[in-house]
């Protein structure tokens, strides 16, 4: 049992039960208010609060049987109206008689005793979740906190997948660190995992063949004094005794350290609503997520000089360079119309941060603000600092940039991904490279998984860097030079050179230039596209052969360009003339998207993306079968709102969008895929063949026979059999065809 005590009369709280709460689980909870000395008169309030981004259910009042019914119980004679505004909050008004001193009031999440199925919890760990309690004596009173709220622990569940994280760059005979998590569904370390897990590898000698995992390691093991034996790919792999198999990300070993190594990092970590959470932010992503970096980047707005003081104190004590660094800044966070979100980054601890306002924070001087774009940039510029634009909250408006401070955008995070924004900056003629990262609210930078809202959709991108070492100069000064690309999650291993210039470089040349790259997936690669500019001039011939009776559906796209924009697809698939067996999800992102088993002999699904494929392939025994499809989507669109309409913008509409019907016999997708086209933004479902895996590795090599006069941005698109997806940064070649 967790408890607030008595204070100047205000009354104290405790929740019960007392023990973890596993995420995403059902529950019950009871929450007991005691008024203190002073009785609280009617038309007082109780502000029951929560200080993270949570995803837990949103209390519902009105069935017992269903589920997070919530219940009010008061003394006789005392009543309550509460108030569920959105998944933070719960308002309490209390009419009737006065609430006594000493007399409780208790909330009942998760009311089991009418058939409720009880009370989800947030789909996330967190070593504290609050429920912060303010009370109001009367209707004229202020809300005043208790000095102590009762809080819980979320903790993950039992183990989904099991993932290996090895460096990308290994040296032989130079020991490193192995990292081997297990996940729960939702993305977090499966903290009741209890097995023992097997090691293999022909490349790289493990000091162990077996580790085991107990209470103590909470889902996660680091391995060390692990040695490459040999030069060349490798990988290293895992089992549990329950036939769970891991597999690491692809190591490239050499006899010697390259000039830049391949590191992994979250330029943009996201941020957490308490500073007192900041230090596990970082511990997360150095011990959980295995990154080498992260910048923790709170929206300016919000965040107080106390606040800021703690960041920059856990941020020292983070600073660990070669093996793990906190790169120090803030998030400036305007509208869209005066610039956007962006990221801005320091070399230095202790640099003082310029908000676009500081209105919202009593008793801040305003006169330093920053309240346009135009003016970050001038605040910056001739200085040592760096910025990058972004979709989040509000999405960066790129009709503005300085290239002397703004060298690289962010276009994959856990909001989505966003090649619409990478066509813009390349329309602009922008010379910027490309990254990913997590934008995290749940406090796990690097390995960021959706949970319950319609807000964020997909696991967090990374940024991949080419960097001399693990240093904040190193890390910026590569972000500077574009010697960065970006993921959607995986560890997938791109570089690029034109000419001998390496990813992000800039060069101007009289010949046609020589683009070399070389891509080794975490699974087999479907695509390696070349694109010059928005043309795609090469793509190379991957093997990629299909079975008549093996099908793949896919449907990806966003509603619009700005944040917040995904698609919720929806849809049925029934089957005559046939029958369908070994269905396998393609990146369903959240537990909330799924798959089913109905309608009889069928499929439905219920998936919700933005910007990325999302799909399922299966195997029908004749090609004869006819497959009926059936989908319902709608999209994510504005206004959104808070406070019930007075201001701001939170909660997420959705708008109803395409209903679409076909129906296809599978023999004819031997002629070819059917593409049905819903507009905008590449919104549209494919049906074909499934490809079957050939290859996780490519090297190749095009000498453009026709570049264009003037600057040539010159960049990969690759995608996995999977759907996950790589994106190198452009190298920028400057040509001039040879006179005469």
């Amino acid at each position: 049992m967790t408890s607030s005590p008595a204070d100047e009369g205000f009354g104290s709280a405790r929740l019960d039960p007392p023990d973890d709460v596993i995420a995403g689980s059902r529950r019950t909870w009871r929450l007991t208010y005691t008024a203190g000395n002073h009785a609280i008169r009617p038309g007082g309030r109780i502000r029951i609060y929560c200080d993270s981004d949570t995803d837990r259910a949103l209390p519902q009042f009105g069935d017992p049987s269903g589920p997070d019914y919530t219940t009010v119980t008061t003394p006789d004679g005392v009543f309550a109206d509460a108030l569920a505004p959105n998944y933070k909050v719960l308002i309490l008004t209390l009419h009737g008689r006065d609430l006594r001193p000493g007399e409780q009031l208790v909330v009942t999440y998760g009311d089991t005793s009418s058939g409720s199925p009880g009370f989800r919890s947030q789909t996330f760990l967190e070593n504290r979740h609050t429920f912060d309690i303010s009370v109001a004596r009367s209707t004229e009173d202020p809300l005043h906190p208790l000095p102590e709220s009762p809080a819980q622990r979320i903790v993950g569940g039992d183990i989904d997948r099991l993932v290996v994280v090895a460096p990308s760059t290994a040296v032989v005979g130079r020991p490193f660190r192995l990292l081997v998590r297990a996940e729960d569904p939702w993305g977090n370390p499966a903290s009741l995992f209890r097995s023992r897990v097997t090691l293999t590898s022909d490349a790289v000698k493990l000091p162990q063949s077996e580790i085991e995992f107990t209470e103590a390691e909470g889902g996660v093991r680091w391995l060390d004094e692990c040695r490459p034996s040999k030069t060349g790919r490798a990988t290293i792999e895992a089992e549990t005794d329950g036939g769970c198999v891991g597999r690491s990300n692809p190591l490239r070993i050499e006899d010697e350290s390259p000039d830049h190594e391949l590191f992994w990092g979250d330029y943009h970590g996201g941020q957490v609503e308490n500073a007192e959470k900041i230090d596990d932010f970082f511990r997360y992503a150095r011990d959980v997520a295995g990154i080498q970096f992260a910048s923790y980047q709170r929206n300016d707005t919000v965040h107080s000089d106390a606040e800021y003081a703690v960041q920059q104190e856990v941020e020292r004590a983070y600073h660990d360079p070669g093996h793990f660094v906190a790169i120090p800044g803030y998030e400036w966070s305007p509208a869209t119309r005066v610039g956007g979100h962006h990221n801005v980054y320091f070399r230095r601890f202790d640099q003082p941060i310029r908000r676009w306002t500081s209105a919202r924070l009593p008793g801040h001087d305003t006169r330093y603000d920053l309240p346009h774009v135009r003016d970050l940039y001038r605040a910056f510029r001739n200085t040592d600092t760096v910025i990058t634009p972004h979709v989040g909250g509000n999405h960066s408006n790129l009709h503005w940039h300085d290239p002397t401070v703004e060298p690289a955008v962010e276009i994959t995070s856990d909001h989505g991904s966003f090649e619409w924004m990478l066509k813009e900056i390349l329309a602009y003629d922008y010379r910027m490279g490309f990254f990913g990262g997590s934008d995290s609210h749940t406090g796990r930078p690097g390995r960021d998984s959706p949970g319950h809202q319609h807000r964020r959709y997909a696991n967090s991108g990374l940024a991949g860097v080419y960097a001399e070492d693990v240093t904040i100069d190193a890390l910026l000064d590569a972000l500077k030079a574009r010697r960065i690309y970006a993921t959607t999650g995986p560890r997938i291993q791109v570089k690029t050179e034109a000419d001998g210039h390496p990813m992000g470089a800039e060069y101007a040349t009289s010949s046609s230039p020589e683009i070399k790259a070389s891509v080794t997936g975490t699974a087999p690669l479907e695509s390696v596209e070349l694109y010059r500019g928005h043309e795609p001039v090469y793509a190379y011939p991957i093997d990629t052969p299909t079975t008549p009776t093996r099908v793949r559906i896919l449907w990806e796209g966003a509603s619009r360009e700005t944040s917040y924009s995904g698609v919720v697809w929806e849809g049925s698939l029934s089957i005559l003339d046939g029958e369908l067996s070994n269905v396998h999800k393609l990146r369903f992102d959240s537990p909330r998207s799924y798959l089913s088993d109905t309608p009889p002999g069928g499929i439905s699904w219920y998936s919700v993306t933005c910007g990325y494929r999302s799909g399922f392939t299966f195997d029908v025994d004749s090609q004869e079968a006819r497959l009926d499809l059936a989908f319902t989507t709608s999209v994510m669109t504005g206004p959104k709102y808070e406070n019930r309409g007075e201001s701001g913008a939170l909660r997420i509409a959705h708008a109803p969008a395409d209903r679409v019907a076909s129906t296809i016999q599978v023999a004819e997708l031997s002629d070819g895929p059917r593409v049905i086209d819903l507009g905008h933004l590449n919104r549209r479902i494919t049906i074909a063949l499934a490809p079957e895996p050939t290859t996780e590795h490519v090297e190749l090599s095009f000498e453009d026979p026709a570049p264009q006069p003037g600057v040539n941005p010159y960049w990969l698109r690759i995608v996995q059999v999977d759907q996950e997806m790589a994106w190198s940064s452009p190298i920028y070649v400057d040509f001039a065809a040879p006179s005469g």
